[in-house]
């Protein structure tokens, strides 16, 4: 689904939204500089929880999505449009509604018209999950990237994910970082976010536990992390999306 007077406006053709409903995980959006959808896929529709493509047309991010995620993507996609460079999978928290959360690759492109003036992004997003293809661009990190998946509620050294992919630390650091735009530790406070993210919505545990449970230290510390990646505290989460 696109909004046809903007791609008609500026002598752009896009086909690509109906295109990526085929490619199963594959998300496809555009939007103008104003940071407007002007063409998305049926299966984001869904993600953001839609009927229709159509009813995202002209709405933002803010309009959409949870404000921590919002912010982050309109960083990137003003990037793009101010700069014309590209962002070349980029591994970045998506929505996939109902307040979870997952890992995905994302590409922005700048959305030129026929004389090269910007006129807005387009972008594609596909799941970032271990032991599948979306895996191929991080293949040399795959067994720190194991590691981290599986013992995430654990308390491990950087330096034990550096020897199982054969680097020094630092060297390990540098790759991770310039492959995964964070740090080893940050992508494990990510990661230990995300599933309490879900833990939260999709159980009545106790805070406690659940802070337990992802590795976090106590509830306070679960409190800060949550706070500080989903500008929202864990509570309120939970109230949102469970209303208890």
């Amino acid at each position: 689904m696109y909004d046809v007077e903007f791609f008609q406006k500026y002598g752009l053709w896009d086909h690509q939204a109906s295109l990526f409903d085929s490619m199963p995980g594959f998300l496809y959006f555009a939007k103008d500089t104003q940071l407007r959808i002007v063409s998305l896929n049926q299966r984001l529709a869904n993600k953001l929880g839609l009927k229709e493509a159509k009813d995202a047309l002209g709405k933002t991010d803010d309009e959409l999505l949870p404000k921590t995620l919002a912010a982050a993507y309109k960083e990137d996609d003003l990037h793009v449009i101010q700069t014309g460079e590209t962002i070349l999978n980029k591994v970045e928290l998506v929505t996939r509604g109902k307040g979870l959360v997952d890992w995905s690759t994302t590409t922005k492109v700048p959305l030129r018209d026929h004389s090269g003036k910007i006129r807005g992004v387009a972008g594609v997003t596909r799941p970032f999950a271990t032991g599948t293809s979306s895996l191929d661009a991080h293949s040399e990190l795959g067994p720190a990237l194991n590691i981290i998946q599986k013992r995430y509620a654990e308390t491990f050294p950087v330096s034990e994910l550096a020897q199982a992919v054969n680097l020094s630390e630092s060297a390990f650091t540098r790759k991770f970082k310039k492959r995964l735009h964070m740090t080893p530790k940050e992508y494990l406070r990510h990661i230990r976010v995300q599933e309490a993210c879900h833990q939260i919505v999709q159980s009545s545990a106790p805070l406690a536990n659940i802070a337990a449970q992802c590795g976090f230290s106590d509830q306070s510390h679960l409190n800060r992390e949550f706070s500080k990646l989903i500008k929202e505290t864990p509570k309120s989460y939970r109230m949102r999306f469970r209303g208890n």
